[in-house]
């Protein structure tokens, strides 16, 4: 029997399903900060709370031209994973052994202080730490794990890790067509919730946030910078911009970043005994060993998520509501589904959709300073979660001048490459994914 699917709702985000949060006042008129955050998703909200923890009386205040936690954080999949960009072995081989090995120390203390923050400030994320495992479901990528196992080694005893063969593997996740795995750190949380819970922390700090406030134009003003807004302005010591798959809209970053369209599905709640057909005790995360990944977990009302796919990328970077329900992703989606838990071929997905997440040329992110106090932090490459958080930490010491550890990362000021202009952008692109597919399922 093929998978089914019931009448999707495609107009609302899973995680925002039923919310009934009414947006924040917009800005009206002229108001004045010491900090002003363009972006009210995972990278703002983290630079505001951190900002505000070590420099209590900073004014900051947030501009977000929809609702907090609406587009790209509250779209995400929810995997809390210690991974910056998608090529550890090009890190390696650009920036070195150590530096890499601070990134990815700095990004795990990330994924501990997002559990912290959850618990200290009561808020209740569905956030499960229960790890994720990437795993292999041909020849390619178990040596692909073999080779991630040997590069973790070089980078230091603690990054060691052990390849599960195809027994040991469904032992964590009965699916048949798992080959091996590499069990790994990790969580998985409800971003939008996580998103909100972040929202409503900041505001309780002092934090001024305005929701359905695009900002129209950032640029230079007596004392620093001035954010236009359609119905005010923001005069600011500081900017930061923070608007993820948005960036290529801001002036000066038109080619830095690409937003390419991910998606996803999320069934019905299971039954008992849909549940029972396949065994995965401990809830883990699955990750497929390839840059354009299948990924699969469930949620806390005990739906499935299956996400991922063929990535998208449209012509003049295209981002329109349209291309949120492009069927054919959606049957490669459902088809690898099948591949995987074919015991599920009754399971009914009741929401279908897709959001942007932003692509560096490089597949890494990209904090720093162009102009003095004006700051940016973008580049997740789908991966942002935890990685925000990091990047909360590296824009907070930027913005309070502070040469530190998070300061010094590899991806901290550093060389930003640029894609080339479109049409060369959409033909690239297309180019480079076909050849990152063949090159994973041949080498």
């Amino acid at each position: 029997m093929a998978t089914r699917t019931s009448t999707p709702r495609r107009s609302r985000i899973f995680w925002q399903d039923g919310t009934t949060d009414a947006p924040a006042a917009p800005l009206e008129g002229t108001t004045t900060a010491d900090v002003c955050i363009v972006g009210g998703g995972f990278t703002g909200l983290w630079t505001a709370y951190l900002l505000k923890q070590e420099a209590p009386a900073l004014n900051v205040c947030v501009v977000e031209r929809d609702l907090v936690g609406g587009a790209a954080s509250g779209t995400a999949d929810g995997f809390v994973t210690p991974t910056i960009g998608k090529d550890l072995e090009q890190i390696v081989r650009l920036h070195g052994t150590e530096r890499a090995a601070a990134a990815c120390d700095a990004i795990g203390r990330s994924i501990l202080d997002i559990g912290r923050f959850l618990r200290r400030h009561s808020v209740n994320a569905d956030y499960e730490a229960n790890n994720y495992l990437m795993v292999a479901v041909n020849r390619a990528q178990v040596d692909r794990l073999r080779q991630g196992q040997a590069l973790a080694a070089r980078i230091g005893p603690r990054f060691e890790m052990t390849v599960l063969d195809a027994a040991a593997a469904r032992e964590h996740i009965g699916s048949p067509a798992i080959q091996a795995a590499v069990l790994t750190g990790g969580a998985i949380v409800n971003p939008f919730k996580l998103a909100r819970g972040l929202y409503a922390t900041v505001r309780a700090m002092g934090v001024a946030v305005y929701e359905q406030t695009p900002a129209d134009a950032v640029e230079p003003a007596t004392g620093g910078w001035r954010v236009r807004t359609p119905h005010g302005r923001v005069d600011a010591t500081k900017v930061v911009l923070a608007t993820s798959a948005a960036q290529h809209r801001l002036p000066g970053y038109g080619r830095q970043v690409l937003p390419v369209w991910s998606y996803a599905m999320v069934s019905e709640p299971l039954t008992d005994e849909q549940r029972a057909r396949v065994h995965w005790p401990r809830r883990e995360g699955l990750v497929e060993t390839r840059t354009f990944l299948n990924c699969g977990r469930f949620t806390a009302d005990n739906r499935v998520m299956w996400a991922g796919g063929p990535a998208r990328y449209h012509l003049r970077r295209d981002m329109g509501a349209r291309r949120a329900g492009d069927a054919a992703v959606f049957a490669d989606l459902r088809a690898s589904f099948a591949r995987y838990f074919p015991m599920w071929s009754d399971v009914r997905f009741s929401h279908t959709y897709g959001g942007c997440v932003d692509i560096t040329r490089d597949l890494v992110p990209h904090f720093g300073s162009r102009q003095p106090g004006l700051y940016h932090g973008y580049g997740y490459c789908g991966n942002g979660i935890a990685a925000s958080h990091l990047g909360g930490k590296v824009l907070r010491d930027l913005v309070l001048e502070k040469d530190s550890d998070f300061t010094n990362l590899f991806f901290v000021n550093g060389r930003e490459p640029r894609f080339p202009p479109e049409p060369l952008a959409f033909v690239g692109v297309r180019a480079m994914s076909r050849l990152i597919e063949w090159r994973e399922a041949n080498r």
